[in-house]
């Protein structure tokens, strides 16, 4: 019994095949391009049941003893992955001529063809194909166009001469040349040209016969006196001399001796013995004694001792550059003019370079009576920017006279008081304004310096806008940077900046004259652009206490305080005070405007400007530039000119209160229909009056009856121009 239940447990596991199994139950793959085959594998089985045994009547029935489980191992058929190693399928047809391998020259054309990997695909980690999916074969060439040549250069050729030598006779030089051709290849289907020269050059030096020599003056001498005292008690001047040689080199081959004077004669002061009290000598004009008893002639100012003031017999002055762009119609009215005032008939002549000299007038002398005269000098004596010239002119006079020069640009004009010689000093500050277009070269800042000895070397200190700087002779400038300029007699040099040159200082070995403003400048919108100009007084005759009187019909008056020096400056107006603690170089503006006058007071020396400000689009009278004169350069006494061609001309007269009575003008008393305005300041605890006076060109002679001092300032105007200037600019005490 318990055999025949083994044999039916193990047919029935031979009968349990999982499903899904086909093919041979062997242990390899039964397809090899799917990767699937079987592999006899075992598996536990059960078979429960129940066993019974005969009971009841002879054993003839059957009764449930109980049930069994039954455990055994049985065999069956499992799926299992094989690796498939891929296989190439047919080549595909040969593909139609691809594309030239090259855009230009000679290249080829190909046919591909290609396989894929997939009879059968490569899984379960089997091998990819070896080989190629891909096949190319040549069968032709191609050229579709040209290609471009770039050119090259072929090598120098021998260097050859070009002209001749620089000089006839010495040392000099000479040009050697040469070349190359862009041929190597040559350029073609476009391709580029060479870069660079076909052509060098170089100098050379050549060797002519021996030049002829000029001979050249050796240094100075030191300065030796040369005569007596011109006092014999008290300080005089002594004339000192000095001498040099013309052997710097002696000349020869027929070179020329050195030009100019072996022999240079200079003032200096000298002290004698002090003078005694008693029998006191007549003081000469200039050159008083100890004495201190000396009386000074017309329109100077003296302490007893010395004399000083604007009037004198020699005058350095120059004229600055103006705009050039002007219309043909206008060109007749451009004129550059000195004019003169004398009290007495004198002779006056006009010195400059040699090379100037034959276009100057008046080189022989003129004779000029009591009164106003213009002399005319062309406008080619006006300066040029950056160069170093001769046309600085000298005014010598028989006697004592008043000068002041006149600029006419055809448009416009301006005019300053020109100092005697003996007045000129070595140190300046430069006051200037603000050009109104730093784009416009016509509104250009300006400075110009003329000499009257040999060997003046002048030191500009610049002073510009920060960011900007100015060239001279390939060099570079800088605010804050010094430029030199050495100068001979009746050397000038002028530059100009697109920026306000004003704090610039100029400081020399020797006394030069100095010149400021602008080329041709406008204060605000309205009306055209003006020239202004003044001569400017040394620092040492700068004063610290002014007036400064309006600018009648205009819309107002622009004042600017420049300093040398740290100071603190008092400006008051309307009863109102301002303070400024003005630095090194610094200036200042204020504006006032109406029938009203403005005082100053500094602790230091200042410079103080006026300038005009035009009414509005109808007024009358472009800007023009004044230096207005300090108390302690108020004289007695004025011999001025008022010159022509100007509608109306005014003096602005500053003066206490109660001289206003003995002030006479040629000769009389003030006419009250004379008056245009009087407007009365109190300063410094002092009732003061500024009068504007109208009146006629001409020479006019102003001074007091009791000798008390006045300020003096001549202005005028016409449509579109004005000019104006100080009487003196001199510090007298």
């Amino acid at each position: 019994m318990k055999s025949l239940t083994a044999a039916l447990v193990v047919l029935f596991a031979l009968s349990l095949e999982p499903s899904g199994v086909r093919g041979t139950c062997r242990d390899h793959c039964d397809r090899y391009d799917t990767g699937e085959g079987t592999k006899p594998c075992t598996t536990k089985l059960t078979r429960q049941g129940m066993n019974y045994k005969s009971c009841g009547f002879l054993w003839g029935s059957r009764c449930e003893k109980g049930s069994y489980m039954y455990y055994s191992q049985g065999y069956k058929c499992c799926r299992q992955t094989c690796k498939v190693n891929g296989g190439w399928d047919s080549w595909s047809s040969w593909s139609v001529y691809s594309h030239c391998s090259r855009t230009c020259g000679k290249g080829y054309q190909t046919l591909v063809r290609s396989r894929s990997c997939r009879r059968p695909s490569p899984k379960n980690g089997g091998r990819d194909c070896s080989g190629q999916n891909t096949e190319r074969s040549t069968h032709k060439s191609c050229f579709i166009r040209p290609c471009k040549v770039d050119g090259h250069w072929s090598a120098w050729n021998s260097w050859s001469y070009a002209g001749s030598c620089s000089v006839s006779c010495g040392k000099g030089m000479r040009t050697q040349t040469r070349t190359r051709t862009c041929n190597n290849p040559s350029p073609s289907y476009g391709g580029k040209t060479c870069s660079g020269g076909n052509t060098k050059s170089r100098d050379v030096t050549c060797i002519r016969s021996p030049c002829s020599r000029d001979g050249m003056w050796s240094s100075w001498s030191k300065w030796v006196k040369d005569g007596k005292c011109s006092v014999t008690c008290g300080e005089g001047v002594r004339k000192h001399a000095r001498t040099r040689s013309c052997n710097n080199p002696v000349p020869n081959n027929g070179g020329k001796y050195c030009v100019g004077s072996r022999k240079e004669i200079t003032l200096k002061q000298c002290t004698e013995r002090v003078c005694p009290l008693e029998d006191p000598l007549q003081c000469k004009q200039k050159t008083c004694s100890m004495y201190g008893n000396c009386k000074c002639a017309f329109g100077f100012y003296g302490d007893g001792f010395t004399c000083k003031g604007s009037r004198g017999k020699k005058f350095l002055l120059l004229f600055m550059e103006t705009i050039s762009d002007l219309q043909s119609e206008v060109s007749s009215n451009r004129s550059t003019e000195i004019h003169v005032a004398a009290l007495d008939p004198s002779n006056i002549k006009l010195q400059s370079s040699s090379e100037n000299l034959r276009s100057l007038p008046f080189s022989r002398g003129k004779s000029v009576s009591t009164g106003a005269s213009t002399l005319k000098i062309p406008i080619s004596f006006r300066t040029t920017d950056f160069k170093t010239e001769k046309k600085a002119i000298l005014l010598e006079s028989t006697n004592p006279v008043s000068v002041f020069s006149l600029n006419h640009d055809g448009y416009s004009s301006d005019s300053t008081l020109i100092l005697p010689v003996e007045r000129l000093g070595t140190k300046y500050i430069v006051g200037s304004t603000d050009p109104y277009s730093s784009r416009d070269k016509a509104h250009k800042s300006q400075v110009a310096v003329a000499a009257l000895q040999d060997n003046t070397v002048v030191t500009i200190k610049l002073k510009m806008k920060s960011n900007t700087s100015l060239y001279y002779r390939n060099k570079r400038y800088f605010s804050g940077n010094k430029m030199t300029v050495n100068l001979n007699m009746f050397g000038s040099f002028q530059l100009s900046h697109q920026t306000d040159l004003t704090g610039t200082l100029v400081d020399a070995n020797r006394p030069v004259a100095v010149f400021a403003g602008n080329r041709c400048n406008k204060l605000q919108r309205f009306g055209y652009c003006s020239h202004l100009i003044e001569q400017l007084p040394p620092i040492t005759d700068l004063d610290s206490k002014f007036i400064v009187p309006p600018s009648l019909e205009t819309s107002g008056t622009r004042v600017r305080i420049v300093s040398p020096r740290k100071t603190r400056v008092l400006f008051y107006l309307n009863s109102g005070k301002r303070e400024k603690v003005m630095q090194p170089g610094m200036s200042h503006d204020a504006e006032f405007h109406g029938d009203h006058s403005v005082y100053i007071q500094a602790d230091g020396p200042i410079m103080v400007l006026s300038f005009a400000v035009r009414m509005g689009r109808g007024g009358q009278g472009d800007p023009y530039m004044s230096i207005v004169p300090g108390l302690n350069q108020y004289l007695s006494q004025y011999y001025i000119l008022v010159p022509t061609g100007y509608t109306k001309n005014f003096l602005s007269v500053i003066l206490k209160a109660e001289a206003k009575s003995k002030l006479l003008i040629d000769g009389k008393p003030i006419s009250g229909k004379s008056i245009i305005s009087e407007i009365k300041v109190t300063a410094w605890r002092e009732g003061h009056v500024v009068l504007v006076l109208q009146v006629s060109p001409g020479g006019h002679r102003l001074e007091t009856t009791d000798g008390s001092r006045f300020g003096l300032m001549v202005h005028g105007q016409s449509d579109g121009d004005n000019y104006g200037y100080a009487a003196n600019i001199v510090k007298l005490s």
